[in-house]
Order: structure tokens, then C-alpha cells, then sequence
């Protein structure tokens, strides 16, 4: 077998603590995963440990940083997969916006990877290395939901409204995303509300997210062509 370089030793330990910390989900930090835990999982010994890292507090350092830049899929891929019978079966769009909306609905303990995420970027004001991760995952999620909404105003024949840009479109849906995410870290319920004034093929039941999400649809979006009848769109 051949011998692993140090850049190799080093990733794999930064994967394996990576997968230990979500595993336990959140502390203070990412001190509650220690080195010494990471190595015997991996199968490696001290000693290739500390050719990584002069200590524990560099290993920690490394690890947060990979933390929040650790992704199980392209960024807007959940949502995508969520709506991709609904689009296909051309849905009506109000019904697509109400179903895109559940992924993104913080739930506890299910979602300890966003957690450990959310929670990791906030302490980016007060570490560089943090801050330039955040920075990058968070440009990775916009430009990837930007296209999944693209991809979307165009099937169902919508165009962003002057003077708004859908990357704009993408910016203020993941603010109201995350803010209600962060609501949800008290342990408060997030809100639904039975509707009765949804066109037929639209179910009643909409979250508060699913509610806001339309009401930003339809402020920042508009018909294609406002005066020529097309593929249905947000009433």
C-alpha cells in the first residue's frame, strides 16, 4: 500500500473530525473533538497526527474551517430534488414555492450539520480563516440557488423584476431562510397557516417560510410577457 503524504494524513483526519463532530452534534466550539479521538478512529497513530499539526489547537483551528466548508452535495441540491416531480409535472408555481420551502426549514436534532455550520460562520468576525470559509461557502450557495432560480422563472415564464437581479432574488431568500433557521435554535415551533386563497392544484397548508418566499416571488419577479397569457405563475 502506498504511504500516505502529509497533505493526504492531514485530509483524512480533517474528514474523519469533521464526521465526529456532527456525529455529536453541537458544543462550544469544536473542542469536544479531540485529536487523540480522531487518530483511533482513522487508524492512524499519535505520530502522524502531530507531523499535521504542532497541536490541538491548530487541529481545532483546521477543523472549523473545514467544517464549514464540508458539503454532501451541491448547495441548492435538496431543494432541487424536493420540487423535481412537481416541476416536471408542471405544477402550479405557488404549489412548487410551498413544497421548495420544507427543505429549508430548520429542524433539531435533525439538521446538526447546518447547526455546527450557522453556528461556526458566526464566529467569523473574530477569526480570518473563518471568515474567508463563511465567505466561500456562502458564494457557492447563492451562485448555486441563483441558477436553480433561473432555471425556474424561465419554465415558468417569469423574468426578475427592474431593478432586482436574481442573484439579489437568491440573497434575500437564504437572509429569510437562515433567519427563521436561527428562530428555530430556541426550540420555537415555526409557524403554518391554513390558506384559502390558493388557486386549484395548491395546497392550504403553508409554512410562514412558504408564505414569505411567495410574497418575495412575487415582489421581485413578474410575468415575462405581463400581457400575453402563458405558463401559470404566482397569482
Amino acid at each position: 500500500m502506498a504511504r500516505r503524504t502529509l497533505e493526504e494524513t492531514k485530509q483524512l483526519l480533517l474528514d474523519v473530525g469533521v464526521r465526529m463532530l456532527y456525529e455529536r452534534g453541537v458544543d462550544i466550539g469544536v473542542t469536544h473533538v479531540k485529536l487523540a479521538d480522531v487518530v483511533a478512529e482513522a487508524g492512524l497513530t499519535t505520530g502522524a497526527a502531530y507531523r499535521c499539526w504542532d497541536n490541538q489547537e491548530a487541529f481545532h483551528q483546521d477543523l472549523a474551517v473545514a467544517a464549514v466548508l464540508w458539503r454532501d452535495g451541491p448547495p441548492s441540491g435538496i431543494t432541487a430534488g424536493h420540487i423535481a416531480e412537481l416541476v416536471d409535472g408542471r405544477a402550479p408555481l405557488p404549489e412548487v414555492l410551498r413544497a421548495a420551502a420544507e427543505p429549508n426549514l430548520f429542524s433539531y436534532p435533525d439538521n446538526l450539520a447546518f447547526l455546527t455550520t450557522i453556528g461556526l460562520r458566526a464566529c467569523g468576525p473574530t477569526d480570518e480563516a473563518l471568515a474567508d470559509a463563511g465567505r466561500r461557502r456562502f458564494e457557492e450557495a447563492i451562485a448555486s440557488y441563483t441558477e436553480l432560480y433561473e432555471a425556474l422563472a424561465k419554465l415558468y415564464g417569469r423574468r426578475v423584476r427592474p431593478p432586482y437581479t436574481m442573484t439579489q432574488v437568491a440573497l434575500a431568500l437564504a437572509a429569510l431562510s437562515e433567519g427563521f433557521a436561527l428562530q428555530a435554535m430556541t426550540g420555537m415551533p415555526h409557524p403554518h397557516v391554513e390558506r384559502s386563497d390558493v388557486p386549484a392544484g395548491v395546497g392550504a397548508d403553508w409554512s410562514l417560510l412558504a408564505c414569505a418566499v411567495e410574497a418575495i416571488v412575487e415582489r421581485f419577479t413578474e410575468p415575462d410577457e405581463p400581457d400575453t397569457p402563458g405558463e401559470p405563475g404566482v397569482p
